[in-house]
């Protein structure tokens, strides 16, 4: 599915919306290009502990998320395991609480692909406090999200867009690696856009929420060539509190790759 990009960068500019719309299990879950699964395979090899956790309180629920992925991704025989799902499934899932007492706590999950946190460091923790790092998200819409989370019905399924910028395609970016970030030289050609498309419903046979991530990289200097689309990724850039553009990594490419974006745009 090609995203709407229109949509995940308005006219006016950077703000943290949730910008859902309804989900689609079988796409988002079905199929899985080869190398991108040899690639979690690699990682599953080489550190299964740093991406496949589970606390106890959460195995129920992770057995029933097993069951779920494998109807939802159409998987014979049945997956039996987290570890089985970090080499059989493309996208990453975590699995939060479904109770809004606890702040739907991170139960546990497989995340082969982050991008640049770690399972480790957050499991056990609320919601809240997982996004804390990220500068205003709390403040704008976390009300919104504990809301939507509270009165998610079993079965409907969401989804959304996240995006970032990076240096490189590499899927694993957990901090362990330290990859290099962003820096002044960047260009177009040199810039990818990490996108996450992310899915969420509520198990019906389990009280937790189910979350998913499938990853993607858009080069810029192809997004810039897309109509009017130049234009937008710059004003978010520009319209990007000083905090947020630090956080995610941008602060010292964000001035080049907004004057390039310009250049194209004609401004």
């Amino acid at each position: 599915m090609t995203p709407d990009w229109q949509r995940l960068f308005p006219e006016a500019g950077h703000r943290w919306q949730m910008h859902l719309r309804p989900g689609d299990a079988a796409r988002f879950w079905c199929g899985a290009d080869p190398a991108c699964l040899a690639e979690r395979h690699r990682w599953m090899g080489l550190a299964p502990e740093r991406h496949a956790q589970c606390l106890p309180e959460g195995r129920a629920a992770a057995a029933s998320a097993l069951a779920w992925l494998s109807e939802a991704a159409a998987l014979k025989p049945p997956l039996a395991t987290l570890q089985e799902s970090a080499r059989r499934l493309e996208p990453d899932w975590l699995l939060l609480s479904a109770d809004p007492a606890d702040g739907h706590r991170l139960l546990g999950g497989v995340v082969v692909f982050p991008s640049s946190w770690s399972l480790e460091a957050k499991l056990g923790r609320p919601l809240a406090e997982v996004h804390a790092p990220v500068p205003g998200l709390q403040e704008e819409v976390g009300r919104g999200i504990a809301a939507f989370l509270a009165r998610l019905e079993p079965g409907a399924c969401w989804e959304r867009d996240n995006w970032g910028l990076s240096a490189d395609t590499e899927l694993n970016h957990h901090p362990v690696r330290d990859l290099p970030g962003l820096d002044a030289t960047a260009t177009l050609s040199t810039t990818w856009l990490r996108l996450e498309t992310q899915f969420l419903t509520r198990l019906q046979e389990a009280p937790a929420l189910l979350f998913g991530i499938r990853l993607s990289h858009h080069r810029l200097d192809a997004l810039a060539a897309e109509p009017g689309l130049a234009g937008r990724l710059a004003t978010s850039l520009e319209s990007m509190p000083e905090a947020v553009a630090s956080y995610k990594g941008l602060a010292a490419a964000r001035g080049p790759l907004i004057e390039a974006l310009r250049a194209c745009d004609g401004a």
